[in-house]
């Protein structure tokens, strides 16, 4: 079994998306007003950019080690649902305060497609 280079490229950027958002605290905006952006403003917690330093890291590990297919497999499950969540999340704020998409949504959806395209793909790409 070849090694993926996708899986430690998106794991890096997974791996520091998380630490920027941890140092940036003010990139999730509120408004307890409405729950779906108070929902969606918690992506910027402390707790959800651990998780995205975690998966991050295992996503390095999945790709630069030897693991099983099946390993592999689900670093690209955990990256997907959650690249998913955080698509979501910077579209319902960039909507929401600027009334339009913005650099982070878009630059997360092209993630996110990558994501898909490496999921589906016949010759396991990056190997």
């Amino acid at each position: 079994m070849g090694h993926r280079k996708f899986l430690v490229i998106t794991g890096f950027e997974t791996l520091a998306t998380g630490i920027f958002m941890s140092v940036q605290h003010h990139l999730m905006q509120d408004d307890p007003h409405t729950k779906i952006v108070h929902v969606t403003h918690h992506l910027g917690d402390a707790n959800w950019t651990l998780i995205l330093v975690i998966v991050g890291v295992c996503a390095i590990m999945a790709g630069s080690c030897r693991y099983s297919e099946n390993v592999q497999r689900w670093a690209l499950i955990a990256l997907g649902a959650l690249w998913c969540a955080y698509l979501f999340a910077f579209a319902v704020q960039d909507f929401y305060f600027r009334g339009q998409i913005g650099i982070s949504t878009l630059l997360t959806l092209f993630v996110l497609v990558g994501i898909f395209v490496e999921a589906v793909s016949d010759d396991g790409g990056g190997r």
